[in-house]
């Protein structure tokens, strides 16, 4: 199990075994349950001091389309009751679960090489809710357990982006340049 904590005592992404039992040492973000190294994490816990009042959430990881560029993938959540708050599956998984692309209540997109996040989107009725907080929690999360670059931005924001990264903790505010482009609002969902 990997346990992500905010400190400036090893380097961003690093990997430290701690001795003794499994343990969430005090200031832990994120819990990646990892089956084997290099593998997808099979659940990834947020803390709830990262994301108060975020709904329960699982994780659909999946390559971004065929031919993706430059090794984009998409973390599609959802809020149901069908697997447990933090199971990462793959997309495989939604048919035996009845549950489509239309159920899902936000997703990031980033390209793993670069660690650049490409897109965040919250379904409306979800947003306000630390939806955004949480999924790129999770993410950071899944990037770690395969080894990929940070997750940052390159400078282009939505208007919600924007109006997020203001209230978003100091780790996530520094890895953000200076709003560079302003894009469009994102409403289509990712992944249909």
């Amino acid at each position: 199990m990997l346990v992500g904590t905010a400190s400036d005592a090893f380097p961003d992404g690093a990997v430290v075994d701690l001795p003794g039992p499994p343990a969430q040492p005090v200031g832990w973000q994120v819990e990646a349950h990892v089956p084997q190294p290099g593998r997808a994490p099979s659940r990834v816990l947020v803390s709830p001091g990262v994301a108060p009042r975020a709904p329960h959430l699982w994780c659909v990881l999946r390559a971004a389309g065929p031919g993706a560029a430059g090794g984009d993938v998409d973390l599609v959540a959802f809020s149901t009751a069908h697997l447990d708050d933090g199971a990462v599956v793959g997309e495989d998984v939604l048919p035996r679960l009845d549950v489509g692309w239309a159920n899902q209540v936000g997703a990031v997109r980033w390209t793993a090489s670069t660690g650049v996040v490409g897109q965040v989107f919250v379904a409306p009725e979800h947003r306000r809710l630390r939806v955004a907080a949480k999924l790129l929690v999770v993410a950071a999360g899944v990037r770690v357990a395969f080894g990929w670059a940070s997750l940052r931005s390159d400078g282009r924001l939505t208007d919600l982006g924007d109006t997020w990264l203001a209230a978003a903790p100091d780790w996530w505010r520094s890895r953000v340049p200076e709003r560079t482009a302003h894009l469009p609002p994102m409403d289509l969902r990712p992944g249909g």
